[in-house]
């Protein structure tokens, strides 16, 4: 079992990290919920329902994949919400929430490919968090247009 999950761990992972940006370029140009967010939520499911089968082989070292990984995958469900009904300022929730998923995704690569390193677990949450709130506070103006009604 835990061979098949670690091979759809990584296909999955493989998948999410260009869709992660993908769905947010999308996402925000479309105002809406799209095909590349489909992608990538489910991309992250994956991931975090194998990585929820896979620590429990090793629970002492990886215990604390688990709150990262509930957390991942909650910010793409509400990126995904902020997606489904865009208005007011639905594009803080999008890149709040495909962004924030993508920024757990990176942290927990950096953790797992740099164990040695702890100060560079910490560079994808201050560079992404950093681009994400100022995105947040400068928005591109079509993303705060008003869609017009079909007449």
């Amino acid at each position: 079992m835990r061979d098949i999950a670690l091979i759809l761990h990584g296909f999955a992972g493989v998948v999410a990290v260009p869709f992660g940006p993908a769905a947010i370029a999308l996402t925000l140009r479309r105002r809406g919920l799209n095909w590349a967010g489909e992608v990538y939520h489910w991309a992250i499911a994956l991931v975090c329902l194998t990585a929820l089968v896979m620590v429990p082989y090793d629970w002492g070292r990886l215990w604390y994949f688990w709150p990262i990984t509930v957390a991942s995958y909650l910010f793409v469900y509400f990126g995904q919400r902020a997606a489904e009904a865009p208005g007011g300022l639905w594009y803080r929730g999008v890149l709040r929430g495909y962004g924030g998923g993508w920024i757990a995704l990176w942290t927990a690569i950096a953790i797992v490919g740099l164990p040695e390193r702890p100060w560079a677990w910490v560079i994808p949450i201050v560079a992404g968090s950093a681009l994400i709130e100022w995105l947040c506070v400068h928005p591109a103006k079509g993303w705060t247009r008003e869609v017009q009604p079909d007449v």
